[in-house]
């Protein structure tokens, strides 16, 4: 499977994805003043609206996406993979009932950084597939000690680098889905292809999809 990089922080974006076969669509989700922004940058602590990554700055969207919005755009066509950022409990909260809005005409996967919402997304939304983010060696054998003790994430969402053909055999012997991020190479697409992963985040949709010889959708 292909998810198509922070394409659901923007409309366009979106359904330009969409269009081009995305099985599934990332966005990012903040939670800010107890609702959901779909963004990619972080908020300045200050009053001034602004927004940062690191070595740029930004203004907010005048409107910026929601997930009710995505979910339509996506119907029927690609799924939605939420990489929750911060929030604390108030993530779950607008989650099950922004899913319940919309009645969850989608397939939903959720990643984070912070493990201990994708517990409670695990615990308390069942129909959503919850998959640990990974960045660092550190927490990727962090899960790998605990990995048969810990029943909550179908699956890792794990930067590219740290994968080798044996974690990913490691992963699958417990029945764990391994996603790899960001790869938009396609000599290394294939190379993870063959060490097994079962999605590939990328910004080259359609170049990825040529590549892999996928079917088009």
């Amino acid at each position: 499977m292909l998810i198509a990089h922070g394409a659901g922080n923007a409309r366009e974006a979106a359904l330009a994805a969409v269009d081009l076969g995305a099985d599934l669509i990332e966005v990012d989700l903040w939670v800010h003043r107890r609702r959901f922004e779909a963004r990619h940058e972080r908020r300045l602590p200050l009053r001034a609206p602004l927004l940062y990554e690191q070595w740029y700055l930004a203004r907010p969207r005048r409107h910026p996406m929601t997930l009710p919005e995505l979910i339509d755009i996506c119907k029927g066509r690609s799924g939605i993979f939420l990489d929750l950022k911060g929030g604390g409990d108030a993530v779950v909260d607008l989650l099950r009932d922004q899913l319940r809005e919309s009645a969850l005409p989608v397939p939903v996967a959720a990643s984070a950084q912070h493990w201990p919402i994708l517990r409670e997304v695990g615990r308390r939304l069942h129909q959503v597939a919850p998959f640990y983010s990974i960045d660092v060696i550190a927490k990727l054998d962090l899960f790998l000690s605990v990995m048969r003790r810990d029943p909550v994430p179908v699956g890792i969402s794990c930067r590219h680098e740290l994968l080798d053909q044996a974690i990913v055999e490691r992963c699958h012997e417990e029945g764990v889905a391994v996603v790899a991020w960001t790869v938009d190479e396609p000599a290394r697409a294939l190379e993870l292809v063959a060490m097994g992963v079962d999605a590939i985040t990328t910004h080259a949709i359609a170049a990825l999809r040529a590549e892999l010889g996928l079917p088009s959708r």
